[in-house]
């Protein structure tokens, strides 16, 4: 079943209420800010009624046995209708005086469900589609694609999990074309260093690392909407942004986390301050780039001596048990009996260094007959 708006906002207000502090950053456009004036009106009216009993079903995270006031003319609670009397200064009033609060009330965390899917899920899906959300062929705005990117390949938008998917979503998948950079909408490096290590490196290892000092900035390398910013076991603070052509990008190890799931974000824009968070043995960011949760090779379509992309679309060919990425335009040399890496080098009039920077490989790793290297 798709999740609502009011669902991911639903998981938000579930945190515990000193998280309440950040909401005068994090609530920073008008459909929050909202959201936020409805916890506090909520709160105020329900205070006064009777504290509202509630039992949590921990099975599935299912509220029940809500009890909230209703007004037999409306068929609406009285919170519902006590929603549009505070100043925006006022807001920023009670938040800080919800601090003291021990919990919020379910009933409550019910009542926000509620109100935002009613009024306010139109407002935010405006927001994304003037922000470059896919129009349908008749000129509306899809509202699949506005709520996440890439839904036709997802059909769901975990806020949770890092890799939430299974092998039945690329099962039947052989290849497609990704278009990764347009004119008005460009690759940007997420940090400019050196490589510390490669994809694979001799282990079991899904992205690049990049050195850096803690509390350099890290950026979006592509527009997207931030689907992950938390805290989440090896990858320490870590941000997932899925981006409208289905490809997801992941920063690792992080000190700070500038954004939160659901905003959207430019490429180049702040997503959080380089660190060493999680299994880190120091400062670097972690970068990975994955299509629907399978690791794909990031120095096979980004030159990084150059940071740039070395094509805007390539082609993902399904494999075993990923994807190989081809960028458009390329060229490969398949080794034949006898060859080595100097003489294929001295072929294509490039360096034997070249052509390990490209593949990902070693000046005395051994090629097997039929192995192709990428060239250019």
């Amino acid at each position: 079943m798709r999740r609502t708006t009011g669902d991911i906002l639903l998981e938000k207000l579930y945190k515990p209420v000193h998280l309440l502090g950040e909401l005068k950053i994090i609530l920073s456009n008008s459909m929050r800010i909202v959201i936020v004036f409805v916890m506090i009106m909520s709160g105020s009216a329900m205070a006064s009624i009777n504290g509202g009993k509630y039992t949590i079903n921990d099975a599935g995270d299912t509220i029940y046995n809500i009890t909230i006031p209703i007004d037999t003319m409306t068929g609406e609670s009285r919170v519902f209708q006590s929603l549009d009397f505070m100043t925006h200064d006022g807001v920023y009033s009670l938040i800080d005086s919800l601090l003291d609060l021990e919990k919020i009330p379910t009933d409550l965390l019910k009542e926000i469900k509620l109100f935002v899917n009613a009024k306010y899920a139109p407002v935010y899906q405006s927001s994304l589609s003037s922000e470059g959300g896919k129009s349908s062929p008749e000129g509306s705005v899809a509202k699949t694609d506005i709520l996440y990117p890439a839904h036709r390949y997802y059909k769901k938008w975990d806020t949770f999990n890092t890799h939430p998917y299974s092998e039945a979503l690329s099962k039947n998948d052989t290849s497609l074309e990704l278009v990764l950079q347009t004119a008005s909408s460009p690759y940007i490096p997420p940090i400019i260093g050196p490589i510390t290590s490669y994809f694979g490196d001799g282990r079991n290892h899904s992205g690049m690392d990049i050195d850096l000092q803690v509390w350099d900035t890290v950026v979006s390398a592509f527009d997207g909407v931030v689907r992950i910013s938390r805290k989440h076991g090896g990858y320490g603070r870590v941000v997932v942004v899925r981006h409208n052509n289905g490809l997801e990008t992941l920063y690792a190890h992080l000190h700070r986390l500038k954004v939160v799931p659901g905003d959207i974000v430019k490429a180049g824009q702040l997503i959080g301050l380089g660190g060493s968070s999680g299994h880190s043995s120091g400062s670097h960011l972690h970068f990975e780039c994955r299509f629907k949760g399978k690791p794909l090779n990031p120095a096979h379509f980004i030159n990084y001596k150059t940071n740039k992309l070395v094509a805007d679309t390539i082609t993902l060919v399904k494999t075993r048990w990923s994807y190989s990425a081809v960028p458009k335009g390329v060229k490969y040399h398949r080794v034949a009996n006898g060859e080595f890496l100097y003489l294929i080098a001295k072929r294509y009039g490039t360096s034997i260094n070249r052509i390990c920077d490209l593949n990902g490989i070693r000046r005395n790793s051994i090629l097997r007959v039929g192995q192709q290297l990428r060239i250019i």
